[in-house]
C-alpha cells in the first residue's frame, strides 16, 4: 500500500470510529453514579403489566386489586426505578385511589419491590367489594416522573380473578 493509501486509510478509519462513537453516544449521559461516574443503564420506559388484576374475595366479589408495574432499560431489561410514580385504582363510578411512591427512598423502593417477578407490586383494597360476575371496569394508571425527563404515563385495564 502507497504512502498516500495509507493515509487516506488511517483518515478513513479515524471518521468512521468517530461517527460510530457519536452514534453511540446520545448526548450527555442520563445517569450517573454515586462517584459521578457515567452509567448508561437505567430506567427508560414505565407501564403497568398485564399481571396486573383484581383479586378474589368471599363470595363472587372482588375486594383488592394487585398492580404490577415494570421499569425497562435501554435494552428492553427489566430494571428497578428511580424518581416518583404514582399510581391510581380506577373503578367505575367511583372516586380514583391514588397512591406515591418515592422510589429514590431505599426503603421505599426495597418495599414495594417483587423480587420474583422483577416489578414493582402495589396492592389497593376494594370497599365495597365489586361483583365478578359481570366484570367490573377497573383500570390502573401510572405517572411516572423522574427529574427533568417529560412524564412517562401508562394505563391498563385489570381482568376479573380467575374463577375458583
Amino acid at each position: 500500500m502507497a504512502k498516500s493509501e495509507r493515509s487516506n486509510f488511517a483518515a478513513r478509519s479515524a471518521f468512521a470510529a468517530a461517527l460510530l462513537s457519536i452514534a453511540a453516544c446520545d448526548g450527555a449521559p442520563k445517569y450517573r453514579l454515586p462517584d459521578g461516574t457515567a452509567y448508561p443503564y437505567g430506567p427508560e420506559k414505565a407501564e403497568v403489566h398485564r399481571l396486573s388484576r383484581l383479586q378474589a374475595g368471599a363470595d363472587g366479589v372482588s375486594n383488592g386489586a394487585a398492580v404490577f408495574i415494570e421499569f425497562r432499560d435501554v435494552d428492553g431489561e427489566t430494571c428497578r426505578g428511580i424518581g416518583e410514580m404514582e399510581v391510581a385504582l380506577v373503578v367505575s363510578g367511583r372516586q380514583p385511589q391514588t397512591t406515591l411512591v418515592s422510589l429514590d427512598s431505599r426503603s421505599d423502593n426495597s418495599a414495594r419491590w417483587n423480587r420474583a417477578v422483577r416489578m414493582y407490586e402495589l396492592h389497593f383494597k376494594i370497599d365495597p367489594p365489586l361483583p365478578v360476575d359481570p366484570p367490573p371496569i377497573v383500570r390502573a394508571d401510572l405517572k411516572w416522573t423522574c427529574g427533568t425527563r417529560p412524564a412517562v404515563s401508562d394505563s391498563a385495564h385489570l381482568d376479573a380473578p380467575p374463577a375458583q
